[in-house]
């Protein structure tokens, strides 16, 4: 028996990274064989933002060809869906009906925020309607967050908290080797949607707050994306720009060594949608994982991580992001203390070593 994690995204992002490559190497631990089919790795298909470049037909095509490598392996072998999209259907028709253990992977909400069936029956969100059905024919479904797992659970019985986690070998505390008067705050990520651009800006409005008060902050931005790269564009005006540092995008071997270099990791998610309350936080945990405190908005998955005050921050509007990262600013004790309460927190929970024992034990189920 193999586990195929088949994935649209390239291993530089999170999805294949660590919910793909990381808990494969994990069940490889417990002598479970795997095997990672990306469409944009194997088979060269455009993903992340230049997806939206490929036609319907460039996407079957796409499907053909997993198809035919695909339909190769194993009666026995276990297809690992990570989340549900157009290479969506090769593994289903391989698999369907019954032919193939299938598992669906859920991270993300890639539908529209408020789908409503017209008639009581016609769906206003054709990925709605998809999602519940392949939840509804998967042997299991694995949510990634406790607003994903209650929604997956009206369509399946078997449904498995498991959240994205962090490698805390790869990401683990390293001592700073700067200038401990400088204190920089660091927000990191891709920024493909506006609602993400909102959040850079509101970052920018809280740090312009704050650089008025203490001469000695930095916000070091790192990411990539259309709405990424039009707020650093903008910072041409801004007050405080030579204050501002902008990363570009950073390849996730070299994450580690870039967030030993910061302080403060920030988690801005002003937008109360669905796709926040979906989201598990890949960068939450890889700051906590560095032991650096973060200050989060106290929405959705954070606010399940975040014990506030104890191992972080959370805030509910600017005003309680300009006050808690005030007082990390000012206070060098508790960053350090927030920071190991952090690390010890991922460690016990968010893990992969103790996530991929869980997904050992989902795999025996199935």
């Amino acid at each position: 028996m193999k586990v195929i994690f088949v994935t649209r995204e390239g291993s530089q992002l999170s999805g294949a990274r660590v919910r793909c490559h990381g808990f494969a190497r994990q069940l490889n631990t417990y002598g479970i064989e795997t095997e990672i089919f990306s469409f944009a790795d194997n088979l060269g298909a455009k993903y992340a933002e230049e997806e939206s470049q490929m036609s319907w037909i460039t996407k079957l095509k796409y499907n053909l060809a997993a198809f035919k490598r695909l339909i190769k392996t194993g009666e026995k072998d276990i297809f690992f869906l990570q989340r549900l999209n157009y290479h969506a259907l090769a593994p289903f028709l391989i698999s369907w009906p019954g032919k193939r253990k299938f598992i669906f992977d859920c991270d993300d909400w890639n539908i529209r925020e408020n789908p409503v069936y017209r008639f009581g029956f016609y769906p206003s969100s054709k990925m709605e309607y998809l999602t519940r059905k392949l939840a509804g024919y998967s042997n299991v479904c694995i949510a990634a967050s406790g607003f994903l797992n209650e929604y997956l659970s009206q369509f399946n019985k078997l449904v498995y908290y498991l959240p994205t986690g962090v490698d805390t070998q790869i990401f683990s505390p390293k001592a700073k080797d700067k200038n401990t008067s400088e204190i920089i705050f660091s927000w990191i990520g891709t920024a493909y949607h506006p609602e993400m651009g909102e959040n850079l800006r509101f970052i920018l409005d809280v740090f312009l707050a704050l650089a008025d008060r203490n001469n000695n902050i930095f916000l070091s931005l790192a990411g990539k994306g259309k709405y990424f790269n039009e707020v650093i564009s903008g910072l041409d005006i801004f007050k405080y720009k030579d204050r501002v540092i902008n990363e570009g995008w950073i390849s996730p071997e070299q994450i580690p060594v870039y967030l030993s270099k910061i302080d403060i990791g920030l988690l801005p998610l002003i937008q109360n949608t669905k796709f926040n309350l979906a989201k598990s936080p890949t960068k939450l945990f890889e700051y906590m994982a560095m032991a650096k405190p973060t200050v989060s908005s106290n929405i959705g998955e954070a606010a399940r991580i975040i014990q506030d005050n104890k191992n972080g921050f959370l805030a509910n509007n600017k005003e309680e992001f300009i006050v808690k990262m005030n007082r990390l600013i000012a206070d060098s004790v508790l960053r350090q203390q927030l920071g190991i309460q952090a690390r010890k927190t991922v460690e016990e929970n968010y893990s992969l070593s103790v996530l991929g024992k869980q997904l050992y034990e989902i795999i025996r189920t199935v």
